[in-house]
């Protein structure tokens, strides 16, 4: 058994006896050829084969390709999850709504439909600190995956250092990376005001995306003010300003006490 997975390895290991060697050699190829569902699937059947007897042959192998489509879907989400630098997993299934700080039924409809990605709209989401802005983006951005779009997560204060001190050739490569994520995430918008450098790419940023991406901001900033992140107005600026906050995009102000360290902070962290 030294070519079986060590995942398929385990889960075979209690069953092991209750299989023949012909099974266990079945198993055995389905993950030489990298079928981890199918393998899992053919160990439940093979270990327990009179809770099968009445199923057809056909429904034997949907059974199979169900399990091994299943572990694709699996892997995706956690590759898809590990290269978007999400800090943590939220799922929005565990989120209550509370309508009167800001989360509505409504606003969760969006977030689980993802209407908006298919818009390119954007979502801003506004309020104190604590009330649950970060949350609420990092459950957007795990149901996006979920969905199979790519994600890209950014603290906006790192983000704003990667983009002063990146050189010409590495910028270029995150041009790229940015234009094809369907949904990027912006945390903590408007901190700090931002150089001219930085408007500029964050503007070309913008325009790469424009329309066929979606970004999800969360900030402290009102309404009216989240253009006031340059000590001035500019070209490159204005620009900016026009493509990231529409009157076409939705924006969210949230409200209440603060969630930290309390069980509305934590919960669903894992479903």
């Amino acid at each position: 058994m030294s070519s079986i997975s060590n995942d398929i390895r385990d889960y075979l290991q209690p069953h092991i006896h209750e299989m023949t060697n012909k099974q266990i050699s079945l198993v055995e190829s389905a993950s030489k050829c990298r079928l981890p569902g199918l393998a899992m699937a053919l160990i439940d059947m093979f270990s327990s084969p009179n809770s099968y007897t009445e199923m057809t042959f056909e429904d034997r192998m949907e059974k199979c390709l169900n399990g091994q489509l299943d572990a694709i879907s699996k892997s995706r989400f956690a590759r898809m999850y590990r290269n978007s630098g999400l800090p943590r997993k939220v799922y929005l299934s565990s989120i209550r709504p509370r309508s009167e700080a800001g989360v509505t039924p409504d606003l969760l409809r969006k977030l689980t439909e993802l209407n908006y990605l298919e818009a390119g709209a954007n979502i801003i989401f506004m309020g104190p600190n604590g009330v649950g802005k970060s949350t609420l983006a990092i459950a957007a951005a795990v149901q996006a995956i979920t969905r199979g779009h790519s994600v890209l997560y950014y603290s906006m204060n790192q983000f704003s250092m990667m983009l002063e001190s990146m050189n010409s050739a590495d910028y270029i490569k995150l041009l790229k990376k940015m234009k094809s994520a369907k949904l990027c995430i912006l945390d903590d918008w408007g901190m700090a005001h931002l150089s001219d450098i930085i408007i500029l790419r964050l503007a070309e940023l913008a325009e790469a995306r424009y329309g066929t991406c979606s970004t999800v901001f969360t900030t402290q900033l009102q309404r009216h003010a989240l253009g006031n992140i340059a000590e001035k107005e500019s070209p490159a600026l204005s620009s900016l300003k026009d493509r990231l906050f529409r009157p076409s995009d939705i924006y969210v102000t949230l409200s209440g006490a603060s969630l930290r360290g309390t069980a509305g902070e934590i919960i669903g962290e894992k479903q």
